[in-house]
C-alpha cells in the first residue's frame, strides 16, 4: 500500500515562502517516509522530477518529533508548539528550516500507521529483495 500527501512547508528566511512539500509512504519500505519538494509544484509531487528534492526519513523519527524534539545529524524535528513542527535540514553549507502544520503530519504518520501497524514493519519488508539488494551493493 502506497501513502501520499500533498502539503505545504514554509520556509521562514530569508524571505517567508511557501513550498510545495509531499509525504510518501510505501508498504513496501516500512520503516521510511520520502518527504518530496517537487520542483515543479504542488501537482508535481511523484518524487524524482529534475530539481526535485527528497529526503528518505525514519517514520519512527518523525512520530518522536510530532511528540518533542527528535534527530540528529543531517535531518531534525523541532516542535515549536501545538500548531507547527520545525523540519530542520542541515548540509556542510547551512541549515534550512521548513514549518509543517503538526495535524497534518500527525494526520499522514496515522495513515501509515493503518496501513502498517508500528513494531509490525518487519512483517512488510520484502526480505529475499532486500537481501539480494545487499549482496549486489557488496560486489559493487
Amino acid at each position: 500500500m502506497r501513502i501520499a500527501q500533498a502539503g505545504a512547508a514554509c520556509i521562514p528566511v530569508p524571505v517567508p515562502s511557501v513550498v510545495p512539500l509531499v509525504l510518501r509512504y510505501d508498504s513496501e519500505d516500512p520503516y521510511a517516509v520520502v518527504l518530496d519538494f517537487p520542483a515543479d509544484g504542488p501537482g508535481g509531487g511523484a518524487g524524482g522530477g529534475e530539481g526535485d528534492v527528497s529526503w528518505r526519513v525514519s517514520r519512527e523519527l518523525l512520530w518522536a518529533g510530532v511528540r518533542g524534539p527528535a534527530g540528529e545529524g543531517d535531518f531534525r524535528l523541532l516542535p515549536f508548539d501545538d500548531r507547527l513542527t520545525g523540519l530542520e535540514f542541515h548540509n556542510p553549507h547551512g541549515v534550512a528550516l521548513a514549518l509543517v502544520e503538526t495535524a497534518d503530519l500527525r494526520g499522514f504518520l496515522r495513515a501509515t500507521a493503518d496501513a502498517v501497524l508500528p513494531g509490525t514493519e518487519h512483517r512488510h519488508v520484502r526480505w529475499p529483495d532486500t537481501v539480494e539488494a545487499l549482496l549486489g551493493s557488496a560486489g559493487s
